[in-house]
């Protein structure tokens, strides 16, 4: 069966992107799996080389939250996600735009296809740059924590099938509130193309999507339907911590297989492909702001660098006005309007 997590990181902040992104496994389908909390849990089935807290010895799994900090940067994400992009068949991502062009597609306005790095280079300060990989941890560190990963996931009998990610960088973040006047909306939006992703690639097999619960919104049937156009959708539960649907499919040969999708309050602590989503997600929009922050700096050298977040964001902005100035940077590329 198909077992996959979905989480965000950025939703608050006033500057930079915010991050949607999914992890997905393929499981030994278990004996019984009433609800999201029977699932198989994956830290202790790969627990040879997959631990919550660094030990400095296997690979860090958690909610991105309590792995990365301002103060600790980056290197437990890396030390945590960049294994997956070592298994075998892989190829290490040496960049950021190399590692965008491996989980992020992408489509122009005119819906093409686009390079999935292309968007970088309508915003001055992300324009022909980037950010070399692994920025605090070593690629041989990266290298044999995946051979551990590798043998436990073989000895499990399961599969890491991938990752993806999308980035709503400013523009795009702001279009989608323009369109939809509500920010849990754009983040839904982005959740949806993955489990319509899901729904189509995987027909004939169970799937169980797990995702982060944003905002206080408990009701999801009718996006659901919206969306994903399943021939019916069954609530088995629909609570402030829980909201849980089954979604009907057309059946080719025989019983149609489950396509189930929960969505739960703090599940990137009880779910690891949720906390895997979670890192990437995080991830993406910490090398982001590497970038952002730099080209600032190099404008004014004393300048305090920012994460982004609504109070540091006002006064980064005020200090950085006169640049913006100069400089003629429209707010529509650089603020978020919520």
């Amino acid at each position: 069966m198909i077992l996959a997590g979905i989480d965000e990181a950025g939703y608050g902040p006033t500057l930079g992107p915010l991050v949607i992104s999914v992890s997905v496994f393929r499981i030994p389908e278990p004996a019984s799996a009433e609800s999201a909390e029977e699932l198989p849990d994956l830290w202790k089935l790969l627990e040879p080389a997959v631990c919550r807290k660094p030990d400095g010895r296997r690979v860090p799994i958690n909610d991105s939250k309590k792995l990365f900090s301002q103060k600790k940067g980056p290197c437990a994400l890396e030390e945590g996600l960049l294994p997956f992009f070592c298994l075998p068949e892989r190829r290490f991502p040496r960049d950021l735009r190399s590692f965008l062009r491996g989980v992020v597609s992408r489509q122009s306005v005119t819906g093409d296809s686009e390079v999935a790095d292309a968007y970088l280079d309508r915003y001055p300060w992300y324009r022909e740059r980037n950010v070399k990989l692994p920025v605090e941890t070593f690629e041989n560190v990266v290298r044999r924590r995946a051979v551990s990963l590798t043998a436990a996931l073989e000895a499990a009998g399961i599969e890491h099938v991938g990752l993806g990610a999308r980035p709503l960088e400013v523009l795009e973040f702001n279009r989608g509130i323009a369109s939809f006047e509500n920010k849990a909306r754009v983040s839904f939006d982005a959740i949806a193309s993955f489990l319509r992703r899901l729904w189509l690639r995987f027909p004939d097999q169970s799937v169980d999507v797990v995702v982060d619960r944003q905002g206080g919104r408990t009701r999801y049937a009718p996006l659901l339907f919206e969306y994903i156009r399943p021939q019916g959708v069954c609530i088995d539960e629909q609570s402030e911590e829980l909201s849980v649907y089954r979604l009907r499919r057309r059946s080719r040969n025989g019983p149609s297989k489950r396509f189930r999708v929960t969505f739960a309050s703090e599940s990137e602590t009880r779910h690891l492909p949720v906390a895997l989503a979670s890192m990437l997600s995080k991830y993406l929009r910490e090398m982001h702001m590497i970038l952002f922050n730099q080209f600032w700096r190099e404008l004014r050298e004393d300048l305090k660098p920012t994460a982004g977040y609504a109070l540091d964001a006002r006064r980064f902005l005020t200090d950085i006005q006169p640049l913006r100035q100069r400089l003629q940077i429209d707010d529509a590329l650089l603020v978020r309007r919520r």
